[in-house]
């Protein structure tokens, strides 16, 4: 135990079973004693970055045998970087008030599929990009008041990091902690709270989408092409109308 009242290792190769298990380590551990715990956990996340080089080896090895097996039905199979921050699942229980999904296996962060699927739904519904029979094929779901929905054409793949992975931090100021802690009358002389958090700042991911059903030239084009814009205009996770979670081809610097 250290003079700030927890207890951290200094490594641990699954970064995961380190943010979910080992970071709550504490012994008296109060509001006033966690401050400086966000830039330690920040740390020794950046110095195991190494230790995941096997998991993104191993994930890489998968996604790609599993390619080769249904070669005939990727849609989609590209890799975008990071450009700012991401944050996925940041409502999730942290011990810096501020989640993030990772891969419990692998220990990397992730974008699940479920999100990729919902978030790429919503951006096609709002942009218009199908008409109502082709919304309903590619995702499954009826635009119209009927509620017959039916397995959609496409799989989300959860998409991951394959290099250059970074962590870093941010900070948002809660400027009426009363007011939603305690509903007293907002007000300005209440002093800020600063929180601090850990975000992706950096990293290339691989995104995979497979057809689980036929789909035709035309249509397999204005989803690829769709995705990608998503991606990089719409974003994705949280925070998206701040700048996070978008995305710009691999080959830009």
């Amino acid at each position: 135990m250290n003079d700030k009242g927890y207890n951290l290792p200094e490594s641990c190769r699954n970064i995961s079973l380190f943010w979910d298990k080992y970071s709550f380590l504490k012994e008296d551990f109060s509001e006033k004693k966690s401050a400086g715990i966000v830039y330690e956990i920040l740390d020794i996340m950046n110095k195991n970055l190494n230790g995941l080089n096997e998991s993104i080896e191993c994930l890489k090895e998968r996604r790609n045998s599993l390619q080769e097996k249904l070669k005939n039905q990727i849609i989609i199979d590209t890799n975008l970087r990071v450009k700012g921050r991401l944050l996925v699942g940041g409502g999730l229980p942290s011990i810096t008030e501020v989640g993030m999904i990772f891969s419990r296996n692998y220990g990397l962060p992730v974008i699940p599929g479920s999100a990729l699927k919902g978030c790429f739904s919503h951006y096609c519904k709002e942009k218009g990009i199908f008409n109502g029979r082709e919304f309903k094929f590619v995702f499954g779901e009826d635009t119209s008041q009927q509620d017959e929905h039916i397995r959609g054409a496409l799989l989300f793949l959860d998409a991951f990091p394959v290099k250059d992975l970074k962590f870093g931090l941010d900070v948002v100021n809660n400027h009426f902690q009363m007011y939603y802690s305690e509903g007293k009358i907002p007000n300005d002389w209440y002093n800020p709270v600063p929180v601090t958090y850990i975000t992706v700042v950096g990293g290339v991911f691989k995104f995979t989408v497979v057809a689980v059903q036929e789909v035709d030239d035309n249509l397999k084009e204005r989803i690829k092409k769709a995705f990608e814009e998503m991606l990089i205009s719409y974003g994705i996770g949280a925070k998206t109308n701040y700048g996070y979670g978008r995305f710009e081809k691999n080959d830009q610097k």
